[in-house]
């Protein structure tokens, strides 16, 4: 029986050949690029990807093993922009109890794909649409799916890119629909307030960058959602860098026994082209 862990992840190193080594075989200063017309070429250079894998192990009393790797595919020209992410966070619990090991509970199984398509985002304001869909084993989700458009301002944005704050605003439908067939499943629509930020400092040795989105029901009740991510990235080489991340989610609407906010703590690395 195929392990469906090993079948994700699979999964992801497929994502990989198939985004990243057009690009990296465009890179190469090969005979290659003779063959390729000049407008794919250009349209393949344009093209910046970032995978970050993070990891914990934990021995003792406790055995913990914890998971997270995500793809980041990104293109940008002057009229439209792009970005796909698909995310993969897989983690396991064992503890030892009187010379006996209970056996591995699966705690985390977390699959997600974001779509982002925007128009015009090398403006000052821009428009854009995003789809997201979802499963978690730790949120007892059994599928969610959201889908939207809204607008966006670059509040800060240097000339060398050193420094990025963008605000955008949006409107989205969301529906959930949760493992537990007690737990009622929902759709509802929501707004969406976002601050987005990237910081690099010390001549690019250190890099900080920051997401925070609010999306609260527009019914106004308690079904709202924060999501937060912090990062602190110091490259080791010209492709790898060095990261340790920060994420906080709540929920306002949780099943049974489930706490509306989790954090999660990583270090990790992450392969870039950028």
């Amino acid at each position: 029986m195929k392990n469906p862990n090993i079948q994700n992840l699979r999964n992801f190193f497929i994502l990989w050949i198939i985004f990243i080594s057009p690009t990296s075989l465009l890179g190469q200063k090969e005979s290659l690029t003779d063959t390729i017309p000049k407008r794919f070429q250009k349209f393949m250079y344009r093209h910046k990807y970032k995978w970050t894998n993070d990891a914990l192990w934990q021995t003792g009393n406790v055995k913990r093993f914890l998971y997270n790797t995500s793809l980041q595919f990104m293109y940008a020209d002057s009229m439209i922009d792009y970005e796909i992410k698909p995310r993969f966070i897989y983690g396991e619990i064992s503890q030892k109890q009187n010379e006996q090991v209970i056996k591995g509970i699966v705690q985390e199984r977390e699959q997600s794909l974001d779509l982002h398509l925007g128009l015009l985002s090398q403006k000052r304001f821009y428009g854009f649409g995003f789809g997201v869909i979802e499963k978690s084993n730790l949120r007892k989700i059994e599928f969610r799916w959201q889908a939207g458009v809204g607008v966006g301002w670059h509040v800060i944005k240097t000339q060398n890119n050193h420094h990025k704050l963008n605000l955008t605003v949006a409107l989205l439908h969301e529906e959930t629909n949760f493992i537990n067939p007690s737990q009622p499943d929902y759709q509802i629509f929501r707004a969406s307030l976002r601050l987005k930020g990237t910081h690099q400092f010390f001549d690019n040795h250190l890099k900080f960058s920051h997401t925070t989105t609010f999306l609260p029901s527009l019914a106004f009740d308690n079904n709202k959602r924060l999501i937060s991510n912090l990062a602190l990235e110091i490259p080791i080489s010209k492709r790898i860098q060095l990261r340790a991340s920060f994420d906080l989610t709540y929920e306002g609407i949780v099943p049974a026994n489930i706490l509306n906010t989790d954090t999660r703590t990583q270090l990790g690395l992450v392969i870039t082209n950028f």
